[in-house]
């Protein structure tokens, strides 16, 4: 499991994974902020997930990076749980030595206000309020069958093609701001 391209934490075994992080990886931790009373009627629940999880797969396609399970927050705010869920997280990895961290913000909030941007760097990937069609454009190129297209407004902007587009946008920033770390 020691390639040179990034892996999820959790499908390394215990061994695998002190090894992968005795070798000093960049370990993102991808946070997913999904606001339910936002959510399009043609678009499923899971929408923020999918979307959240195919991002982080290119990470770990592209680059050399340990990404960590991801952590959903739902809700219009940082709850005081979110917060404390989040540091336990930051604090188990820095316990198994983990010194190159990064919160990957891959939702529609802003993981800043978790309180933590001046111990680990954010990186905000998933610019959702660039694009009012985003989500859908991105479930339409990664899941299409669960866009329900029959309650989809009509708008020619919506296009797996766009989507596509959009989360390679996404990709290359985030690689950018990692490299600048």
């Amino acid at each position: 499991m020691n390639t040179p391209h990034g892996v999820w934490l959790d499908d390394l075994t215990w061994e695998e994974a002190a090894s992968r992080l005795a070798n000093d990886p960049v370990v993102l931790v991808p946070v997913v902020w999904s606001r339910p009373m936002r959510a399009a009627a043609h678009l499923p629940m899971k929408s923020a997930t999918t979307i959240a999880r195919a991002l982080a797969q290119k990470l770990v396609e592209d680059l050399p990076v340990v990404v960590t399970p991801l952590l959903v927050w739902e809700g219009d705010t940082v709850s005081e749980v979110s917060r404390h869920i989040l540091r336990e997280r930051l604090d188990g990895l820095r316990a198994r030595g983990v010194r190159r961290l990064a919160i990957v913000d891959l939702g529609e909030g802003d993981a800043r206000e978790a309180g933590l941007a001046a111990e680990v760097p954010v990186l905000s990937v998933c610019n959702s309020a660039a694009a009012p069609d985003y989500a859908t454009c991105c479930m339409l190129a990664i899941d299409p069958r669960s866009v329900r297209m029959q309650l989809l407004p009509n708008s020619p902007r919506v296009q797996a093609f766009a989507g596509e587009r959009m989360m390679a946008a996404d990709v290359e920033a985030a690689r950018a701001a990692l490299k600048s770390l």
